[in-house]
């Protein structure tokens, strides 16, 4: 594994996750379009992002979560984080949640990276 994999590897991240509550004159269907095929592609635009990703809530095998679904937003910073939601792509990123969702609780967290070595470092 190369110095940079393991710096990679290690990295800390700023990362904002999104609960998110559809709306109720919505369908899942039309709520998960909206979701993935237009405020994702509000999403790209921010600047700083460094990736993005959509949970959708399997509601059937869990009927009593209290969300729908959960957006994952990395950033090198909170700083990156700040300036990315300040930006006129952030105001319109969070301008667009209230047509797909009736609730959008979002956290910040400090993501830090914990993977399994692979097992070929083990060999020879």
């Amino acid at each position: 594994m190369t110095i940079e994999k393991k710096l990679e590897i290690n990295k800390h991240y700023a990362k904002r996750i999104g609960f998110v509550n559809k709306r109720p004159d919505l369908t899942l269907e039309q709520f998960v379009a909206h979701w993935t095929g237009v405020h994702a592609v509000l999403c790209q635009r921010i600047p700083r992002l460094r990736r993005y990703a959509i949970n959708v809530i399997d509601r059937a095998a869990n009927p009593h979560m209290p969300f729908d679904g959960f957006s994952e937003l990395w950033f090198d910073s909170v700083e990156d984080h700040d300036a990315a939601f300040a930006s006129p792509q952030g105001v319109e990123l969070l301008a667009d949640a209230k047509n797909f969702t009736e609730k959008l609780t979002g956290v910040l967290v400090r993501e830090e990276r914990f993977i399994w070595p692979d097992h070929h470092e083990f060999e020879g």
